[in-house]
């Protein structure tokens, strides 16, 4: 009999759910990048933060850091998941409680009638103890629950860490797309002044019954009045990112402080060699996140299945009885109890085996999410990498069209002034030249934003962890 109930027990065990193993490096992970982009020889050596050399900039991030409420609050999430982990561990440990209580009871005597006596009587009784109760883990499924409570604390790390990171990716962005957006409003009101003075000169020779007709006159107002409201909007985008940036550093939304004192976007060198696929995806702190939850799942999936098998329990300990309160520490009333008890769970309305099946799916489902993070994770460095070249290029180009545009709308004006060339074609080549310059800008924006995605991409660290 003892041998039946052993293998019993034995097949019992052999029937909890084991989890799905994935490793990426064996079927998603590349040797190596597919796009190849001019970078330097070294790897990166620095922040890169520090690596845009803007010390403004740094300061910025770290006070986002300390301030940003977002952050803050996922700091916080990351204390709960502590304790939750502590919670789950404390089961592996005997519980105690000390107890003390005292009854007081009356009981009445019917139908007994003794000549002279009491009909009723009172009775008092106190305890006291210290109960321990324990449940032996002899199938390891709260080890199981300790150690997946443990992956999701270090999940909640990882996912802190990206949010940091990603902090300062949006600080960075929103501080370039602040000195881009100053710069334009440079462009507009340059553009601004340049169509005022061609309307003023194409009014008063037009007021002096000189060459221009109305329509040219009227053209010229028309593109003055045009680059006003191009001003007013570029005004109304710079506000907009200067209370963006505030939102990121955790302050009111305000334009009264603009930080960004350097008006001017860095020029980018090379970008330094990237880590391999497999370096990225130990450091990218979502990744690393998103592997802990399927951990955290595989592990709760094995507790599931060992929820079916028999549970032990100990329960007892040492106390004292007696008649009054004082006499509780007295040791000839001393107690003590041990007691031990098997549970085996028989039916529950198909609670414990929906409870299984809903671990295994919610494990597959963390699998396949690991996965979809690594091929975005994958997909956003090719994106960035590819992009460094085309951006690079387009910069390279648009730098040409500016200075032979400049160039043209210079002369074309020139001409129009000696009457040898119409206003249409003057103006439409001012309009590229300050076309040209704008775009100039927004490439050298996109391409720090890229940069910036990059190094995101990649994992790599902003700033160094404690400052």
């Amino acid at each position: 009999m003892k041998i039946l109930s052993f293998i019993l027990l034995l097949a019992l065990a052999g029937c909890v759910p084991k989890p799905f193993l994935f490793k990426p490096e064996n079927d998603l992970v590349p040797s190596r990048w597919e796009t190849r982009a001019r970078q330097g020889q070294e790897a990166n050596s620095t922040f890169w933060i520090e690596s845009f050399g803007n010390d403004a900039l740094k300061q910025a991030t770290l006070a986002a850091w300390r301030n940003n409420p977002d952050l803050l609050a996922t700091a916080e999430m990351v204390l709960v998941s502590g304790e939750e982990a502590v919670i789950a561990g404390a089961s592996l440990f005997p519980t105690a409680r000390a107890d003390v209580s005292g009854t007081r009871s009356k009981r009445n005597l019917i139908g007994f009638n003794f000549p002279g006596g009491e009909t009723s009587f009172t009775t008092k009784s106190f305890s006291s103890g210290i109960n321990l109760s324990w449940e032996l883990d002899f199938w390891g499924r709260i080890r199981d629950l300790r150690h997946s409570a443990r992956k999701r604390f270090e999940g909640s790390q990882a996912d802190y860490q990206a949010a940091r990171l990603s902090l300062a990716g949006q600080v960075a962005k929103a501080w370039f797309a602040l000195a881009e957006s100053s710069a334009q409003l440079g462009i507009l009101r340059k553009t601004t002044e340049t169509y005022s003075k061609n309307q003023a000169y194409v009014s008063d020779r037009f007021d002096r019954g000189l060459q221009p007709s109305r329509l040219e006159k009227d053209l010229a107002t028309s593109i003055l009045a045009n680059a006003r409201a191009n001003l007013a909007k570029g005004k109304r985008s710079h506000e907009a990112n200067l209370r963006a940036l505030s939102l990121l550093l955790g302050e009111y939304p305000s334009i009264d402080r603009d930080r960004n004192k350097s008006r001017s976007l860095p020029l980018l060198s090379l970008p330094p060699r990237p880590p391999t696929p497999v370096e990225t995806l130990a450091r990218r702190p979502d990744l690393r996140a998103a592997r802990m939850n399927m951990e955290a799942s595989g592990l709760d999936l094995k507790a599931s299945g060992k929820s079916l098998l028999p549970s032990f329990s100990i329960l007892g300990g040492p106390g004292s009885r007696a008649g009054e309160f004082n006499e509780l520490l007295d040791e000839r009333f001393r107690t003590w109890e041990v007691a031990g008890s098997v549970s085996q769970p028989i039916f529950q309305g198909g609670r414990l085996l929906a409870v299984t099946r809903r671990a295994k799916a919610i494990q597959k489902g963390a699998v396949e999410n690991y996965k979809s993070a690594i091929l975005k994770a994958f997909a956003e460095v090719e994106n960035a990498l590819s992009s460094e070249n085309l951006l690079a290029q387009e910069e390279q180009s648009l730098e040409l069209a500016v200075q032979a545009s400049t160039s043209a709308a210079q002369i074309s004006w020139e001409r129009y002034q000696r009457g040898v060339e119409n206003i249409f074609n003057a103006l439409e080549n001012q309009r590229r030249s300050f076309e040209a310059e704008s775009r100039l800008l927004s490439v050298k924006k996109e391409r720090i934003h890229n940069r910036i995605n990059l190094y995101l991409a990649l994992g790599l660290d902003a700033l160094p962890e404690k400052q």
